[in-house]
């Protein structure tokens, strides 16, 4: 698992007026909104006793622990220790825990866990331009599963198993061509050009695949003869190596919204009610019907290539592979192996940028990661 990333952690309107709890990356973290309303996030762990802040209680703009009072602003300094202390608004220093970068997009929240400055870290990637603009029906299917999220992309970006494991698509023919579009070290965007009964295939009809390995995101648009775009944007993150939530972004164009296939020819709108259908076919069958084959893949994690046997329909989702490895291996993985050994003995926290700028005087030591990983150069994804 990478740190040094963005993570969906949660719809931006399930945030409200208490704190909530998620876990990404194996560690429990704390979200809450301070008095202007921006959302922060925490290590979820107290310094004090351990007690998860996640069922405390937003005050003073401030989230403060169920068992002994002790409030934590949105950078992880305790401002106030109410009982044991002779200087309750001066904590020592130590008290304090990590505290990561929070952004709102696509009426998600982001978290940044890593020790990237400002600076440092990328952006999240604007790779649905679309929902701001009002012309689009848009809803969002959150769910969890306990597949691994790399299991899960290389499901979105294989065109072929489309054909064989979901029934609205059991009639299509059984083939794509590959086009690429763009590949950089971060991202990859293909055409999947769907074959006819013949096997032909043209640039305009199929899927339009792209991933991007910050964010952690997979993106797909439907393009079909005389019918509304479909774009299918899924935010999986890790919550740990074998279970992931995921945030399924459906959109469609409104009824006269001017719209275009890849062959340049004007494609209508969606009525609500087709952009419902969508939504209701894909969270109520779609998505089981891949988690039915996907529960049953070995292995749980991703397979080495020597160990496959990969075709030409396996491009994209091979480099999918390879550029978050890669990712991982320059800016950062965990060792999942060597965390374990702390289970139920010691607390350990993501790395948070003031690791970087302040190291000292922390009380929970940060999780291990995989020797040589951090701080290697990129390279070219084939």
């Amino acid at each position: 698992m990478n740190i040094n990333n963005w993570y969906a952690a949660c719809i931006a309107k399930d945030l409200e007026d208490k704190p909530i709890k998620v876990t990404i990356l194996g560690a429990d973290l704390v979200l809450f909104r301070d008095d202007s309303g921006a959302a922060k996030c925490l290590s979820d762990l107290c310094v004090h006793r351990g007690a998860s802040l996640a069922i405390g209680e937003c005050k003073n703009g401030n989230v403060m622990c169920p068992q002994h009072g002790w409030e934590f602003n949105g950078d992880g300094k305790c401002t106030l220790i109410p009982a044991g202390s002779k200087t309750p608004t001066e904590p020592p220093k130590r008290a304090r825990v990590p505290a990561y970068p929070v952004e709102e997009k696509y009426g998600l929240l982001f978290v940044f866990l890593g020790d990237m400055g400002e600076n440092e870290r990328p952006a999240i990637p604007d790779i649905m331009p679309e929902y701001d603009s009002g012309d689009w029906h848009i809803d969002v299917i959150p769910r969890k599963k306990d597949i691994g999220h790399m299991r899960m992309h290389e499901n979105y970006n294989d065109p072929c198993h489309v054909h064989y494991i979901h029934e609205f698509a059991a009639w299509l023919p059984k083939g794509v061509t590959i086009v690429d579009h763009e590949l950089t070290d971060t991202y990859v965007k293909a055409f999947h050009a769907a074959w006819d009964a013949e096997g032909n295939s043209n640039e305009h009809t199929g899927l339009m695949m792209e991933y991007s390995v910050i964010s952690s995101v997979s993106r797909n648009t439907n393009y079909q003869p005389d019918y509304p775009l479909q774009i299918v944007t899924a935010y999986v993150t890790p919550v740990d190596e074998l279970n992931s939530q995921i945030f399924m972004i459906m959109l469609m164009p409104k009824e006269g919204t001017e719209t275009f296939g890849l062959d340049g020819k004007a494609v209508r709108g969606a009525s609500a009610d087709e952009h419902r259908m969508l939504v209701n076919m894909t969270r109520d069958q779609v998505m089981d019907e891949d988690y039915v084959v996907l529960k049953t893949t070995q292995p749980k994690l991703s397979a080495a290539t020597t160990e496959e046997l990969l075709v030409d329909s396996d491009r994209t989702l091979a480099q999918v592979r390879q550029m978050t490895l890669q990712y991982g291996e320059r800016f950062g993985m965990i060792d999942t192996v060597a965390l374990k050994e702390f289970d139920n003995v010691s607390i350990r926290v993501l790395p948070c940028p003031a690791h970087k700028s302040d190291p000292k005087n922390w009380v929970h030591k940060r999780v291990p990661l995989i020797a040589g990983t951090g701080s290697g150069e990129l390279k070219a994804v084939s």
